[in-house]
């Protein structure tokens, strides 16, 4: 009866994770263009197999160190490109970090434990490289978005307890100074659906629904990890005593973010998880709940160069 149940469900289910149609224009053409014109950058570097990043730094200011700002998009794990953030690149650059922007697997060329392992390794080559862009590898922070977000946490509380991923033991990651998590989905459980479900009765609002095959990759992989808890961040911190993790995660602080006007993931999703976060550590957190932002309202604004949200950004960074 669940089975059939979720397979309703999931026939039903649109391009959730996609990012949101508001009123700023955004397309691939001005991302392309964007990223076409930026000249402090460093572009395709390899940092996993045949993954590449890109370095946005000033070229003229390296002995100077700066912190330094990995950013993982969103994408539903089934899309996304580095390129179409590029907006997100220059503005860290403007203000005086090093940002680094990596692509990672998709599926289904790889699982979630393969976009883990690759997040993993673009932490640590930062860690490792990132000095000779000017960057302070002892000041890196994370800001990570939508299924972004998801597999960041993942990849972070896995190392910091020394959890398997893809068979093999994952050693604790360098310090992270901040962990940026904005509309995060932790979990994948009915909850998550029903409350995804509600909000994308039409398909009108996304902006990559009418391609059917990235639908049918959405598909398949939620029925694959459905109830999965081991790709939830929660579910692995419940198997934990209360106040059992003593190394804070390696993080100094992770800050959660959830606006009002998300219809694709409960905000249910980001405080089970600072629960257990609190329940099993020390830790340092913070909640910030934004009123009258959509999912992916912040991304898409500073994609078209807004102000507002560029400023917004910067500020939950810097908080």
């Amino acid at each position: 009866m669940k089975t059939s149940l979720f397979i309703k469900f999931i026939f039903t289910l649109s391009f959730i994770f996609g990012l949101y149609a508001q009123e700023f224009n955004n397309s691939p053409e001005n991302d392309m263009e964007n990223y076409l014109s930026v000249v402090n950058i460093e572009k395709d570097i390899l940092y996993s197999g045949d993954r590449t990043l890109d370095i946005y730094y000033n070229k003229d200011d390296v002995k100077r160190p700066k912190s330094v700002v990995i950013h993982i998009y969103g994408g539903s794990w089934v899309s996304g490109n580095k390129i179409t953030y590029t907006n997100i690149g220059s503005l860290l650059e403007n203000e005086d970090y090093v940002a680094v922007l990596p692509n990672y697997i998709l599926f289904p060329n790889g699982s979630i434990d393969d976009m883990v392992d690759d997040i993993y390794k673009a932490i640590e080559w930062t860690y490792t490289n990132i000095a000779k862009y000017g960057g302070n590898p002892n000041k890196i922070s994370i800001s990570a978005h939508s299924a972004g977000a998801h597999i960041t946490a993942l990849a972070i509380i896995k190392a910091a307890l020394n959890l398997s991923n893809n068979g093999a033991t994952l050693s604790s990651l360098p310090y992270l100074e901040k962990v940026l998590l904005l509309n995060g989905p932790y979990i994948f459980d009915q909850e998550f659906l029903a409350y995804t479900l509600q909000g994308t009765g039409s398909t009108s609002n996304a902006t990559v629904t009418s391609d059917p095959a990235q639908q049918l990759l959405l598909q398949k992989l939620m029925v694959q990890y459905y109830n999965n808890a081991d790709i939830s961040p929660i579910e692995i911190l419940k198997g934990y005593e209360n106040n059992s993790i003593t190394n804070h995660f390696n993080v100094g602080k992770f800050t959660f973010v959830y606006t009002s006007l998300d219809n694709v993931v409960p905000e249910s999703s980001a405080k089970k998880l600072i629960s257990e976060i609190d329940r099993t550590s020390e830790t340092h957190y913070e909640y910030v709940y934004l009123e009258g932002l959509e999912h992916a309202t912040m991304v898409r604004g500073i994609r078209a160069k807004s102000a507002e949200y560029e400023n917004m950004y910067i500020d939950l960074l810097r908080k």
